[in-house]
């Protein structure tokens, strides 16, 4: 069951009402152990979002882990440049800088371990890049540097990249790019790609309806069905992550919040045949860009909870498998 998201109120002494973002948790996300994996000082980044539509809030996925659990990868904001740092997965331990630009906005690390695949904003366009996710600098450019490209993932072959090309005002869809032959394929409208391991002609995917509100979208590229699997009319989902079961997708909620109508993100999950939709965050403060641990028993996740300054950090959470 949904339940309306709950703010903590602070009364100033003029009276005027401010929301405490330094609370952990609020009472709707009991029973739910939440873990601080990095701290201020490592400069954690997420594009803003607040009072940003859902058509323009950025959706790519702005943490990574490796397939092997240990190992973490976040966006660093320090000195005007933003790049990805890798450190170990449970709170504490040194982050190692893994790329050296000036704007890096999203990240996903490849099945084998051995890549990242990041987009960075360069030269007023967004594009796709791969580097060594343990040693070296050498940068490889996917993107032909005049087009927007943007949350880039390598599939189960090794040989295809696919990633989402904005074609214009809320156009967005899906692209590859085939590392043997040198060439780029249009599949369909989409953002946000999410293989299906062992599928290789299907996906999950985002796509905005004509009011710009996200919904979660399964694609056959072979059969060219599509299928709705999740909705909402005044809400927005995107950026869906598949559970290692194949049973549920997570994804990332937009909401409006309060009197002003705020707007805030919080993280969901869902099943695959879009039953048993449900709310695992509510704090005031943005939850987004989740994803999953190899077992699926814990999810990753950026937050400005447990900061009154409002900073985003990585979070942990566990997830109860809400078995009927």
């Amino acid at each position: 069951m949904l339940v309306a998201l709950t703010l903590l109120p602070l009364l100033t002494a003029t009276g005027k009402t401010l929301i405490d973002y330094s609370t952990v948790y609020v009472p709707e996300e009991g029973g739910i152990r939440f873990e601080k994996i990095t701290d201020d000082a490592d400069c954690v980044f997420s594009d803003g979002l607040v009072n940003r539509d859902a058509s323009s809030w950025w959706a790519g996925a702005q943490i990574a882990l490796s397939p092997d659990g240990d190992k973490i990868a976040y966006i660093n904001n320090k000195n005007n440049m933003q790049n990805i740092m890798v450190k170990p997965s449970i709170k504490g331990g040194a982050s190692v800088q893994r790329t050296f630009r000036a704007s890096v906005e999203d990240l996903t690390w490849s099945r084998d371990g051995k890549t990242l695949c990041f987009t960075e904003y360069r030269n007023g366009h967004n594009g796709i890049y791969m580097t060594n996710a343990d040693q070296g600098s050498v940068v490889r450019q996917i993107s032909n540097g005049d087009e927007n490209d943007f949350s880039g993932i390598l599939l189960e072959d090794g040989n295809t990249i696919m990633f989402t090309r904005n074609e214009g005002k809320n156009n967005y869809s899906l692209w590859s790019y085939d590392f043997n032959t040198h060439l780029f394929s249009n599949y369909s409208r989409g953002i946000t790609p999410c293989p299906i391991p062992g599928k290789p002609n299907e996906i999950y995917c985002g796509r905005l309806t004509n009011k710009n509100e996200g919904e979660i979208w399964r694609i056959n590229f072979a059969t060219s069905v599509e299928e709705l699997i999740l909705g909402q009319p005044g809400k927005s989902f995107t950026t869906p992550q598949l559970s290692p079961d194949g049973k549920w997708i997570l994804c990332t909620g937009v909401s409006l919040a309060g009197k002003k109508q705020t707007r805030n993100t919080d993280i969901y999950v869902v099943r695959t045949d879009g039953t048993q939709l449900t709310q695992l965050t509510y704090h005031p403060g943005n939850d987004l860009s989740a994803i999953w641990s190899p077992d699926g028993r814990s999810i990753y996740f950026l937050s400005q909870r447990g900061s009154a300054d409002r900073v985003y950090n990585v979070w942990k959470m566990d997830f109860m498998h809400y078995e009927r």
